[in-house]
């Protein structure tokens, strides 16, 4: 999920790919971006996600 945020894919494209709801998305990247230190997904895409 957070590869595909990074990538710049928008919370209803992830949520469509991984047949999520779009609240669930944008509730585990709120998660995620607490976690690792970013506000933004364009933070995130500066990531080296491996």
């Amino acid at each position: 999920m957070v590869r595909l945020a990074a990538d710049g894919n928008s919370s209803r494209e992830i949520a469509a790919q991984l047949f999520l709801s779009r609240r669930t998305v944008e509730h585990h990247l709120y998660k995620v971006y607490s976690k690792l230190g970013v506000g933004s997904r364009r933070e995130l895409a500066r990531l080296k996600l491996t």
